[in-house]
Parts: structure tokens; C-alpha cells; sequence
């Protein structure tokens, strides 16, 4: 017999706190590759504006480029990107039974590294904009 556990009509907000590090990494892995999903078709939004004309494309592309949240919006995008890349890979070593019994320090390495390189692109992403 297996067991069930009921949970209510309403989840428990307190199990949060319960989750192990692989929980992490998958509800975070399953949430960049929505944002990418919800980036690629703005990309292809801004890159339509290209079929117009050149001259559309570059004001449009200068435009966003002068507003100062969208600069920051490329960080997120970066942090975003890098993290599920890094993630991508850290499951395809497990997968392939590289690293099992260390999931959770390779889970933390590549939050560490996304960290490392999205501050180290700061600067060349906000260039210019203080």
C-alpha cells in the first residue's frame, strides 16, 4: 500500500522553508526557462521592427537602450540566462551519473558562478548610463 498525504484544498506555504536544495534548482530551472520562453518572443517582437526598415530598427534599439530599466532588464536577462545554462549543464552530468552524490555543492557552484559573472558585467552592461 502506498501512502498519501493530503494536503487540503489550500497548499501550506510553511513547506517552503522544507525544501533541499534539488527542490531549488528545479523550481528554479523551471522558472528561467519560462522567462527565456517570455524573452524569445519579445526578442522576436523588437527584431519584427527590423523588417519595416533599417532606420526603424536602430530607433527602436536606441530607444530601449536609453531607458534605464530596460538596461537593467539585460542584467536579469544575463542572471537569468547564464544560471539555466549552468544549471542545463549540471543536470546533464547527473544524468549521465557524473557528480550524484554532490548535487547539492554543484547546485550552490552554479549559483555562485552566475553571481560571479553577472557582477562582473555590470559594468559593461549599465556602461555609460550614470
Amino acid at each position: 500500500m502506498s501512502q498519501s498525504y493530503d494536503r487540503g484544498l489550500i497548499e501550506d506555504f510553511g513547506r517552503w522553508r522544507e525544501f533541499s536544495a534539488g527542490m531549488w534548482a528545479w523550481v528554479l530551472h523551471k522558472f528561467t526557462g519560462w522567462v527565456l520562453v517570455g524573452y524569445l518572443f519579445t526578442h522576436i517582437a523588437v527584431l519584427s521592427t527590423a523588417t519595416v526598415d533599417g532606420t526603424t530598427y536602430t530607433s527602436t534599439l536606441q530607444g530601449l537602450e536609453s531607458i534605464i530599466i530596460v538596461r537593467f532588464l539585460e542584467v536579469g536577462l544575463l542572471a537569468v540566462a547564464v544560471f539555466h545554462i549552468l544549471n542545463g549543464l549540471r543536470l546533464l552530468f547527473v544524468d549521465l551519473g557524473v557528480g550524484l552524490g554532490s548535487q547539492d555543492r554543484s547546485f550552490y557552484a552554479s549559483l555562485i558562478l552566475t553571481a560571479a559573472i553577472v557582477v562582473a558585467s555590470i559594468p559593461t552592461f549599465l556602461g555609460g548610463v550614470f
